[in-house]
């Protein structure tokens, strides 16, 4: 992508996008991780050479895209923590169930594309449905793109009430 990138979680599902990312040829000095659990830091540092931070900080100004990939019942909070840091970038969200309008409030940014990957994803397998709200530029949907391209293929759906039916289907069908 040429441009810095940051992820706000650094479990599985983000693991599996930096991965992918790295495998492509993103330089992992390009993408910064905020992750407070200690075992996913290591992790990230075995596997991919990124030093993650357990707090944002200014860094985060940096990021022209910022991957949300942190539970649903946690993302507020974060939002509110690092919202400051990046208000200029493209929010992309793989949190399950957050409607887009609330992402929006809670990072000050209407430039929000929402993902629902599935667990096959991991393995580059997956199916991911993406929405995104209408500040959203064309040239941003191809940026999403190439960031998610690794985890297998992509479906943009219209309405956003359409990524339910996406998650019904993909994420619950291979369990």
């Amino acid at each position: 992508m040429g441009e810095r990138m940051a992820f706000i979680g650094g479990g599985n599902m983000a693991g599996a996008i930096i991965g992918g990312l790295i495998s492509q040829g993103t330089p992992a000095s390009e993408i910064d991780v905020v992750e407070p659990y200690a075992d996913a830091q290591a992790q990230l540092k075995a596997l991919y050479g990124i030093t993650a931070q357990a707090q944002p900080g200014a860094v985060l100004t940096q990021a022209s895209v910022v991957v949300w990939a942190i539970k649903p019942q946690t993302f507020r909070e974060a939002a509110l923590q690092v919202r400051f840091h990046t208000k200029n970038a493209l929010h992309l969200s793989v949190a399950a169930g957050i409607r887009s309008d609330s992402i929006a409030r809670w990072v000050g940014s209407e430039r929000v594309v929402r993902a629902m990957p599935n667990t096959p994803a991991l393995i580059g397998q997956g199916i991911a449905g993406l929405y995104a709200t209408q500040a959203v530029s064309d040239d941003e949907r191809a940026a999403v793109e190439q960031v998610l391209a690794p985890t297998g293929q992509l479906l943009w759906v219209a309405r956003e009430e359409d990524l339910d039916a996406v998650t019904a289907v993909s994420g619950s069908g291979p369990a």
